[in-house]
């Protein structure tokens, strides 16, 4: 069963937004950057006609990497992952506002093309002073450090696994097999929701082998060159972080929760950017995704604003890739920060008040974080299911066996018990009268123990009928007129077996011999 959440952190189930803005680039210096200014929590923008948007941390272009991921919290949502909660951080901004810097950190190197009809394009250059490392290397070695900590103070051991894609022009494609070209499909479940069929699951024993392992998956990603952005994701990149946790007291009770960390493409506006060609159509599709994603944003947003009794507007998340994906983080059950990123010139005020605008939507939508139960209930249920399925099935025999019982009891004929004294016949079949005249009385045969089996000889035709009879005895009083009238109608045949409705005729059978039994035919 899931449980409600026991930090701070985790009860609060609005977005956290943080914004951070980059410092000026070369290229911006001979602009100015009066349309911008910041404070703790508060970003105003414009000259004359000022909008303010306030967050939970606004940071400046002074800000470190380890000041940013210290802001964002990200440390708390690693310690909800181990209480068994899923989190998600995601950056949002223009193209070149600083998103995969904030991630990763990395260099990337502008790689001309040797062919001018091909694009430049850029390198990750992975080596990298600590102080340059983003929040998801950050995040790797902070992690494996917690999880050494958590194994001895709550008695559990740990596995650690990792996935990683981007999603280019509406097309899954995992990072961490590149030698596979096929496109990954996107799967429906009711327990996990979207997920991404076959993908590559990577198991890591510490953080220094899962970083090495997500920086190959980065130099994987495709990257371009534009007039805005020297080093310009071409697509969303996420990278998931899986934990799962095994109580040692009961090894049968395993919890598996996810940290889920996102790179968002840039949004692009093709005037600025020169895009063409490939650039151009990767452009289309980037923006169209983050089309999709303010959506989502938008009617999550004015749902949360709504009255409790409103009727559920209809969230369209299957409208892409990245919101498919994303529907945990946004109205799910995860703890979501959300990283806005700025540029300082005034000449991005137009795609900076997008930004914040959309951003201040996403804070206000409400997530309900829980806590994710161990699977031993599942194995219970499991269990239960099974005893249900092989009751149902004993009950489904006996009812079969009730009906064919049934069945046999109507069959029968009814079994009229007669008094009857056999007398072995000799040279004749159709009398018992001594020359005399008188009755021969036949010798008596007692039938108070077993049946038997008296043979009674026609002769005519040579067919010797042999009847097992039971035990005889005189009938009821209460048969009366009814007896001597049934004796006297009878007809001069046996019954076949019960399986069959037909009758044999034995024709001047001796009168004596004459009964209804089922099955007297040997």
């Amino acid at each position: 069963m899931s449980e409600v959440p026991t930090s701070d952190f985790a009860m609060n189930s609005k977005i956290r937004v943080v914004v951070r803005v980059r410092p000026q680039l070369a290229s911006e210096k001979t602009h100015s950057c009066a349309t911008l200014q910041l404070d703790n929590q508060s970003v105003r923008l414009g000259v004359t006609e000022r909008k303010e948007f306030r967050f939970d941390h606004v940071l400046g272009p002074s800000a470190s990497q380890k000041e940013v991921y210290d802001t964002t919290g990200v440390a708390q949502s690693i310690a909800s992952v181990l209480e068994g909660y899923h989190a998600t951080l995601f950056a949002y901004g223009q193209t070149g506002s600083g998103k995969t810097y904030t991630m990763e950190g990395f260099e990337y190197e502008r790689i001309a093309s040797s062919r001018p009809s091909e694009r430049a394009h850029t390198k990750a250059k992975i080596d990298v002073s600590s102080d340059r490392l983003g929040i998801v290397p950050r995040v790797i070695l902070e992690l494996f450090a917690a999880l050494k900590t958590a194994a001895v103070v709550k008695n559990k051991a740990y596995q650690v696994k990792s996935s990683f894609v981007q999603i280019y022009n509406e097309q899954i494609l995992d990072l961490f097999n590149p030698s596979s070209k096929r496109c990954l499909k996107l799967r429906w479940a009711a327990e996990s929701e979207f997920f991404v069929e076959d993908l590559s699951l990577v198991d890591s024993a510490t953080g220094q082998e899962m970083l090495v392992k997500f920086t190959e998956g980065v130099k994987q990603k495709i990257m371009a060159s534009t007039n805005m952005n020297a080093a310009s994701s071409r697509s969303h990149c996420i990278y998931t972080i899986y934990v799962e946790s095994i109580d040692l007291e009961n090894p049968a009770l395993v919890t598996t929760t996810k940290l889920c960390l996102v790179d968002l493409a840039g949004s692009e506006r093709v005037v600025k950017t020169g895009a063409t060609g490939v650039t151009l159509q990767e452009a289309i599709g980037i923006n169209k995704s983050l089309f999709v994603l303010r959506q989502v944003i938008q009617i999550l947003s004015d749902e949360a604003n709504n009255a409790p009794n409103a009727a559920k507007p209809h969230v369209p998340y299957r409208d892409s890739k990245l919101t498919s994906l994303l529907k945990h983080s946004l109205g799910g059950n995860s703890i979501t920060v959300m990283v806005v990123c700025l540029s300082p010139s005034d000449l991005c005020y137009e795609e900076n008040l997008s930004t914040l605008q959309y951003a201040a939507r996403a804070q206000q939508i409400s997530n309900t974080p829980v806590k994710n139960a161990g699977e031993a209930h599942k194995v219970l249920v499991q269990q239960l299911r099974d005893t249900i399925r092989s009751l149902q099935s004993q009950l489904t025999e006996a009812h079969l066996t009730i009906d064919r019982l049934q069945r046999r009891t109507k069959s029968f004929r009814p079994c009229i018990p007669i008094d009857m004294e056999l007398q072995p016949v000799a040279g004749s079949s159709t009398s018992s009268t001594s020359s005399t005249g008188s009755t021969t009385a036949p010798p008596s045969t007692s039938l108070e123990n077993n049946q038997v089996e008296p043979q009674v000889q026609q002769q005519g035709h040579g067919v010797a009928v042999q009847v097992a009879a039971p035990r005889l005895r005189s009938p009821p009083w209460w048969l009366g007129g009814a007896w001597s009238l049934f004796r006297e109608k009878a007809p001069n045949r046996l019954p076949l077996p019960l399986d069959d409705d037909t009758y044999h005729s034995v024709p001047s059978i001796h009168p004596m011999a004459t009964w209804s039994y089922p099955g007297a035919l040997a």
